[in-house]
């Protein structure tokens, strides 16, 4: 039986506990920062050059959350699944190695694999899943654009996007998206059908990093909740909004 927050002493304050697996990277920083907004506490953090991640005798936590990089993967599987709790993976294009890891991992643990933990892009990959049906004879572009360091093309959000309109219409890959890699854009999306005179758009604009950051914690606080083994999504998580019911 997996272990989580339910069942496991929570932190003195009563907060959920968290191990943050690259705390030092540029989203980690901010989650660590603002844990505290969400109920949570960052108890341990572990980092690329960690030679001993998780010392002997280290406070215990209740989830694990990846937002380092594609060689963080494994390590963050592995330590969830020793601790036998559930594993938050925000970790973009994912090799075959790691997609194998965390298929692997879900049979133990709550898996929740989510590339865009925004709240605005999850509501939108649930739009895409409708309106897709009723778009099938209007020919569809998506574009993303990202800052320049970020290293897959196409984003791991726009190749969700890809396969939520793939669920209604077989016409649209990878190959059809358009990337751009521009200065600081922290991140953005656009889908657009057309057909005849009308054109339709949806739009998402990260305008900062922060929005991803609470996303995380969000996630992570739901996933604590007593989820059984299994693989998660972040729209999963939109049951939990008021007015949203199952």
């Amino acid at each position: 039986m997996t272990k989580n927050v339910l069942d496991r002493s929570q932190s003195d304050s009563g907060r959920i506990r968290l191990c943050v697996v690259g705390g030092q990277g540029r989203l980690g920083k901010i989650v660590v920062r603002i844990a505290i907004e969400h109920g949570c506490e960052v108890v341990a953090t572990v980092n690329r050059n960690d030679s001993d991640p998780l010392p002997e005798g280290h406070e215990p936590f209740d989830v694990v959350v990846d937002v380092s990089s594609l060689e963080g993967v494994h390590r963050s599987v592995a330590i969830a699944k020793a601790h036998e709790v559930p594993l938050l993976e925000c970790v973009t294009g994912l090799d075959e190695p790691a997609k194998t890891a965390l298929i692997a991992a879900e049979s133990d643990i709550p898996v929740l694999h989510a590339p865009n933990t925004s709240m605005g892009v999850a509501i939108l990959r649930v739009a895409l899943r409708s309106i897709g049906l009723l778009t099938d004879s209007w020919a569809v572009t998506i574009s993303e654009t990202h800052h320049e360091k970020k290293i897959d093309r196409p984003s791991g959000t726009a190749r969700r996007l890809v396969d939520d309109l793939r669920m209604s219409r077989g016409d649209i890959g990878d190959e059809d998206v358009v990337s751009r890699r521009v200065g600081e854009v922290v991140g953005e999306h656009e889908v657009t059908f057309v057909r005849d005179d009308e054109i339709i758009k949806f739009k998402h604009q990260a305008l900062d990093r922060g929005v991803f950051a609470h996303g995380v914690l969000r996630a992570a606080v739901w996933l604590a909740k007593g989820r059984p083994p299994g693989r998660y999504s972040i729209e999963d998580t939109l049951a939990d909004l008021p007015g949203i019911t199952d």
